[in-house]
């Protein structure tokens, strides 16, 4: 061997060192391939040409902070994004205006005059700018290699593309802005109408990135930050339509007012929501579903205050319901599965205090293990061993904007539950499970009232 290693020469080994970095760089060149879009063009560290599954989790640490500190972006054209942009730093430092639930239904109030509509325009032309901003430099400081998942990079150049446009269109003063500006929201709205499946397919594949508690942190924050401004946003456009399609011109002040006399919507918030058929049409759906994917459905009955009227918004209440009927309605189906015992019925039942909604939905499925009752609320996890994930032209559904449609995965997301307990949590409500092992589940889903006098402190 000695022999060999003579013959090879000095030559030899400039040739083999050459080749080795050559090695080196392609495959660093085929990693900024990936990335280039998010306008890095940083060297690659080399802790983390390593492959993914000898990467150890991020530390807290690592977790908030710049992929590379001490290095400069290279300047490009302005119609290319840029991953460390000025304006995203300049619009993400100013102060997210705080809406107040109290404020939001003030501003909905009847009559809904053209005034109201335009000042609510023009607040959330300020707004949408400020908060998409915060939104990109959440990702912008997620840890290096999980921004290189196509999934994660896909969603982080949606919320950039948004974030320019929005930047533009910075003033509303008539009615054909407005009109301008509604275009605007319902595309942005359209073009992330999916993306929490793009979320929760790119952290499912580096779920070996982070530790739990650091990915919830993320998650938790990303999904309160979309819920508001989809809030803001969704609100803002209802009230538009429902000016337009209803509005009537007074004679005397020849200003448009609302003409619809009940009053039963402002915006998207349903002032009469009967909860009993909502819970019919979110189980009927779930039943559907059953039947597709295993071929037969457990029967269900609603019962306690079966009259039950509050003032909700029903997306989200028809969300929170999909979610804790299909958990029901899955575990139920599965308790008999290769026996010919017949399927338990899922059995919902409704009440209502002073000011809160409670909605228990017990099934008979056999419960949760003791073991990983505590994982329950995690992101990514689910007992269902073959996941949406394994198949890569899956479509799983989105969080909520449109679920009963897009409910074509039943089970195993692993983001079902945790977005459920912070939709719940949104406006003041809890979401609690209870399991007996060897038996059944019970969640119990408890919301309040939207009310004036009862929640003024909510931040949206």
């Amino acid at each position: 061997m000695s022999s060999s290693i003579a013959m090879l020469g000095t030559n030899g080994v400039c040739d083999a060192s050459m080749h080795a970095q050559a090695t080196r760089d392609d495959a660093r060149s085929s990693v900024f391939g990936r990335h280039c879009a998010l306008g890095t063009h940083q060297p690659f560290p080399d802790q983390q040409t390593k492959s993914f599954k000898e990467t150890k989790p991020c530390r807290e640490s690592e977790l908030y902070k710049d992929p590379d500190a001490h290095s400069k972006p290279d300047s490009r054209k302005e119609t290319e994004p840029s991953f460390y942009s000025e304006e995203v730093d300049r619009f993400a430092a100013l102060d997210q205006q705080p809406v107040t639930l109290h404020h939001l239904l003030e501003t909905c109030a009847p009559p809904l005059t053209r005034s109201k509509l335009l000042a609510n325009a023009q607040f959330l032309a300020r707004e949408r700018p400020v908060r998409y901003a915060k939104r990109v430099k959440l990702f912008q400081r997620l840890p290096y290699i999980v921004n290189l998942n196509p999934h994660i990079h896909n969603v982080y150049q949606a919320y950039y593309a948004n974030f320019i446009e929005s930047q533009g269109f910075s003033r509303v003063e008539n009615m054909e802005d407005e009109h301008k500006f509604i275009s605007m929201l319902a595309r942005q709205s359209k073009l992330l109408l999916d993306i929490m499946p793009q979320i929760a397919r790119g952290f499912y594949e580096c779920r070996h990135y982070f530790r739990p508690d650091d990915r919830r942190r993320f998650l938790d924050q990303l999904i309160k930050m979309r819920i508001g401004l989809r809030l803001l946003t969704s609100q803002h456009i209802a009230l538009y339509d429902q000016f337009h399609a209803k509005t009537t011109v007074s004679a005397p002040t020849k200003h448009a007012v609302l003409a619809d006399p009940t009053h039963r919507h402002q915006g998207i918030i349903d002032n009469q929501l009967h909860v009993t058929d909502m819970v019919h049409i979110c189980a009927q759906s779930v039943q559907a579903m059953c039947d597709m994917t295993f071929g037969d459905s457990p029967s269900f009955i609603v019962d306690g205050q079966t009259d039950v009227v509050f003032r909700y918004i029903p997306s989200h209440l028809d969300y929170m319901l999909t979610e804790l009927l299909k958990n029901a309605f899955c575990a139920s189906l599965k308790s008999v599965q290769d026996t010919e015992n017949e399927i338990p019925p899922v059995i919902i039942t409704v009440s209502k205090g002073d000011s809160r909604v409670a909605i228990r939905v017990r099934d008979q499925g056999g419960g949760i293990p003791s073991q990983i009752h505590d994982q329950v609320f995690d992101y990514s996890f689910t007992t269902t061993k073959h996941t949406s994930f394994d198949d890569p032209d899956n479509v799983v559904p989105s969080d909520g904007s449109n679920c009963v449609a897009d409910a074509n995965v039943i089970s195993g997301l692993g983001f079902g539950l945790p977005m459920t307990k912070i939709y719940a949590e949104y406006f003041g409500g809890m979401l609690n499970i209870v399991s007996l092992e060897g038996y059944g589940c019970d969640a119990f889903l408890e919301l309040p009232s939207i009310k004036l006098n009862r929640t003024p402190t909510i931040q949206i």
